[in-house]
């Protein structure tokens, strides 16, 4: 049988390693430091300080009546005293230091509002004073005004922190600012684990990784691209691994390390893993959530340029076209310096970073390959395939798609009047009778197909909107394709 000191000894250590494993290093290093009470409050009684009621029963079985008491102690000395568990301990924390405000408060109000204080760099950074106010104060918050517009919908938080800040009502970073931390640890699901989240989130922030300001649309496809590799890499396993069969981003055994493979459907993916379509689906929908949140609101931004220029130019994204993006974007690197390199970050195929793009946003038009083989053509497409062809054939055979565009709001008839490009680009892409050229990645050209230019084109209707037109153009497809 154990002595009685060695059972306090283990006893003591396994309440020292609870309490390493359960509290932030910043707060457990405060616990190891002597308390230091000022003398103008050592006389002070501890019903003035309205702490709880398992504290005061832990400081009044201590023998501790006034604040005076605790002068030289230190808060990891109660760790093995009984009912003293993290909280409590964090609290005693709290409470040495609102003595230590107060005190502060009272006396140095006069020097503080007559001159600087002498320990405060007047050229410091907004990184730099937070961390001074954290290591200074680590019972609250401290959130400078740079990042306090940061919303928490578009940062990358556990669902128990999201939990936590809709149950206080807090939107913004900036609502943590002077929160208290023990404050937050009396929500529900908010432990220790929390509060580091939150101090890690707001260090992240301070150092600029959610930062949009210094966002270039020169340099915005080669910073996209980079901080999707990035990204990706900091995904767990599993759910890399599916992102990366969804796209046909994993080399196999037999292919050149660099080559893509198909695009595996969720059934396939689902079988490879032992899980169900559904499964495999709610899981790349979280994830591709979770990476686009990676660095804040910085991917949204920068895929919403992409999508810009795409429509501007009234261009789809291709992987030639995005190569030639990231290319000017390291030329303009050379001239000037920026905050990233661009040069060697990406490891994936242009092709597998269009395909990733497409299903981070699904309003962005996308061509992953150049020469797709389109589907068969239903009641909604036959029309615009017909108008689109004669509106060719009119200009001479071939003409850019951004005149094709113009052309078909201009001639094609009160259905296209309202055309959005988005929708002119996705159906462009499943028409047989006209083929899409890129020659030019940011000026494709449109032109008619082998099989149709300068032979059945005349015979078609210039109105050919009934079912009977469609089958006589359809039959003498079929024949010309016979013949060839």
């Amino acid at each position: 049988m154990k002595s009685r000191p060695e059972r306090f000894r283990n006893s003591s250590q396994t309440r020292t390693i609870e309490l390493e494993t359960n509290v932030p290093a910043l707060a457990l290093h405060s616990f190891s430091q002597a308390i230091e009470i000022p003398t103008s409050l050592r006389d002070r009684p501890l019903d003035e300080w309205q702490t709880s009621a398992r504290l005061t029963a832990l400081l009044s079985r201590s023998g501790i009546r006034v604040l005076g008491d605790l002068h030289g102690r230190k808060v990891v000395d109660f760790v093995w005293e009984k009912n003293c568990g993290p909280k409590t301990l964090y609290e005693l924390d709290l409470l040495a230091r609102r003595a230590r405000v107060r005190n502060g408060k009272t006396s140095c109000d006069g020097h503080r509002r007559g001159r600087a204080h002498p320990s405060h760099n007047v050229t410091a950074t907004d990184g730099e004073r937070a961390t001074t106010r954290m290591q200074e104060d680590a019972a609250s918050f401290a959130v400078p005004e740079s990042i306090c517009h940061l919303s928490f919908n578009e940062l990358p938080i556990t669902r128990r922190l999201a939990n936590v800040v809709r149950t206080m009502g807090a939107r913004r970073l900036g609502d943590l600012n002077g929160r208290g931390c023990f404050e937050l640890l009396q929500y529900n699901q908010c432990g220790w684990s929390t509060i580091s989240e939150i101090q890690q989130l707001i260090e992240r922030a301070v150092s600029g990784d959610f930062d949009i300001r210094q966002i270039e649309e020169v340099n915005a496809a080669a910073e996209l691209l980079s901080l999707l590799e990035q990204a990706l890499a900091k995904l767990p396993l599993r759910e890399r691994q599916f992102v990366l069969a969804r796209i046909g981003a994993q080399p196999g055994s037999s292919r050149s390390p660099g080559a893509d493979l198909l695009c595996l459907s969720y059934a396939e993916i689902g079988r490879r893993y032992g899980l169900t379509r559904a499964r495999v689906h709610k899981v790349l929908v979280n994830t591709l959530d979770s990476l686009k949140k990676t660095w804040g609101p910085r991917i949204p931004r920068l895929l919403e340029l992409i999508k810009w220029r795409c429509l501007s130019t009234i261009s789809p994204l291709t992987p030639q076209l995005l190569e030639r993006w990231v290319n000017l974007a390291e030329v303009s690197a050379r001239r000037v310096m920026t905050r990233d390199n661009f040069s060697g970050c990406c490891r994936l195929s242009s092709q597998a970073h269009v395909r990733l793009i497409a299903a981070l946003d699904k309003n962005i038009p996308c061509w992953p390959e150049t020469h797709h083989k389109p589907r068969w053509i239903d009641g909604s497409l036959d029309q615009f395939d017909l108008t689109l062809a004669r509106i060719v054939r009119v200009a001479g055979g071939h003409m850019t798609v951004a005149e094709a565009y113009r052309q078909l709001l201009r001639w094609g008839g009160r259905d296209y009047r309202r055309l959005t490009v988005e929708r002119f680009l996705r159906m462009l892409r499943n028409v047989k009778c006209t083929t899409v050229e890129f020659k030019d990645s940011e000026i494709p050209i449109v032109g008619l197909s082998p099989l149709n230019g300068g032979v059945f084109l005349r015979m078609v209707p210039a109105k050919t909107a009934n079912h009977q037109a469609l089958a006589k153009f359809n039959l003498l497809r079929q024949q010309f394709s016979s013949l060839g």
